[in-house]
């Protein structure tokens, strides 16, 4: 779950470099859409592979971002899959530079995430607020590491369920 959080921050970080801060205007919207590579993965203790389907509008200027990322994770024992889906309003922070060689975004997250839709058809919804920074290294941007800072709203235990459905 750790992965996809960078990776959700990561998005919105690269979609405010993506274009010059000169040429954009809080009013330009960018818009995005990829598929990952199947990577190593790790559910409730349960090893696997996931895919992430990621769409992604927001604003040239960085200020403000609307994800939604649908998962596949497929274990890999029970060769069983099940979608995590997270979809929610972002917006993040100007980089400050800590001194260090590296810069950090402070990203906030209102919405789903994520939604756990089990093979057996049970659905766990977490919603609720996310704030976290994100560290990246300032040569090369690239990432470092993911603090959450805030997480608010109700977190329900999924594991129990997932292990169950998955196993």
């Amino acid at each position: 779950m750790q992965k996809l959080i960078a990776l959700v921050a990561g998005i919105t970080l690269l979609a405010a470099l993506a274009l010059p801060a000169s040429n954009a205007t809080a009013a330009q919207i960018g818009h995005d859409h990829f598929v990952s590579d199947r990577y190593a993965d790790n559910a409730c203790g349960i090893d696997g592979t996931s895919v992430d389907d990621v769409v992604a509008n927001y604003t040239l200027d960085g200020s403000r971002t609307s994800l939604n990322v649908k998962t596949i994770f497929t274990a890999t024992t029970s060769g069983k899959s099940m979608e995590i889906q997270e979809t929610g309003f972002r917006r993040q922070s100007a980089p400050t530079d800590n001194g260090d060689g590296t810069y950090s975004v402070t990203f906030t997250n209102a919405g789903q995430s994520p939604r756990f839709k089990l093979p057996t058809g049970e659905v766990i919804v977490d919603t609720g607020l996310l704030v976290g920074v994100a560290t990246f290294d300032a040569t090369t941007d690239d990432f470092l590491s993911f603090e959450v800072l805030k997480l608010d709203g109700p977190r329900p235990d999924a594991c129990d369920a997932i292990v169950a459905a998955l196993s």
